[in-house]
């Protein structure tokens, strides 16, 4: 659907279209959610917004007639999802969608944020010119050994995202990389014994295969950084799940520090690996074990 910015006392402005987009509620929370899905559509509705409905985003694939919509559709995007902000963003990236600016704007908008007559409101002022949902990148990111900055990386990689491999399997669990912030440090392809993480021919990091990611298991989030790791579906900490807190990626949002005592982020994530790994009918490797795979990593000439 094409919409128009208005005037702004009777000067013209430039025509700007957008289509605004209303993602469905994931199938395994729609039971909890739809309510709330449909009082959205109605506040839409009601002040006169048309919207382009499709299927949950994180169970898409790249060529999927709902993404090839979302490719084709004319100017500026507002998407509406049940994510993050953040993590929408990255998640529509890997789905072959420009996110950073250089075609068109981007906004995303968590339908779970505000109330819905509120949110529908935000849209129209979006549609008006006079608000903005566009996520931004971190300022001043620091330039990689290779002197690009994680933009830039950024930018270079959503040219290539590989496609998601297990998209029609049900309550789906993988990560996805905010390449604004990463700096490409390959952390997470160290700690992660589970083959999710990979490199491109130039040497991006990039999340190869999604099908050996654990549900529920964020741990290489909390290794990471500069919180790069987005798990969008992970519900204990808003950090992970791509929202904004304090950043401590290594606590829950049950206070039990104040019981056990709060264990160090990497510490927590090698508990949650180690987990993984047993439930798999794999032993969890020795400190050195692990610290000989790191080594052995960087030795490997990419």
């Amino acid at each position: 659907m094409n919409f128009m910015a208005g005037a702004l006392a009777g000067t013209a402005l430039p025509v700007r279209t957008a289509t605004v987009v209303y993602s469905r509620v994931p199938q395994e929370e729609r039971a909890q959610r739809q309510p709330e899905y449909e009082k959205l559509a109605a506040a839409l509705r009601a002040i006169g917004i048309e919207f382009l409905e499709v299927e949950s985003i994180y169970d898409r694939y790249e060529e999927d007639d709902d993404t090839r919509l979302l490719r084709e559709a004319p100017g500026d995007l507002i998407f509406i999802g049940w994510h993050y902000p953040r993590a929408l963003k990255w998640i529509l990236a890997r789905q072959g969608l420009d996110v950073n600016g250089r075609a068109r704007a981007l906004h995303c908008l968590d339908a779970r944020e505000e109330e819905p007559a509120v949110l529908a409101e935000r849209v129209k002022k979006i549609l008006a010119g006079s608000a903005s949902a566009v996520v931004t990148a971190p300022p001043k990111s620091p330039s990689t050994s290779d002197g690009l900055t994680p933009r830039q990386r950024g930018d270079l990689a959503e040219q290539a995202l590989p496609n998601p491999e297990n998209a029609k399997l049900s309550a789906r669990w993988y990560p996805v990389v905010d390449y604004d912030a990463c700096t490409n440090c390959m952390e997470c392809l160290d700690f992660c014994l589970f083959g999710v993480y990979g490199v491109d021919a130039g040497g991006t990091l990039r999340v190869t295969n999604q099908d050996e990611c654990r549900s529920d298991c964020p741990a290489c989030a909390r290794v990471c950084p500069v919180g790069a790791i987005v798990f969008p579906k992970y519900v204990t900490n808003v950090a992970i799940a791509g929202g904004q807190d304090d950043g401590d990626r290594g606590s829950l949002k049950l206070d039990l520090s104040k019981i056990f005592g709060k264990p160090k982020a990497r510490h927590q994530a090698a508990l949650e690996r180690d987990r993984e790994l047993l439930k798999a009918g794999r032993k969890p490797p020795s400190a050195d074990e692990v610290e000989k795979l790191t080594d052995a990593f960087d030795q490997v000439d990419l």
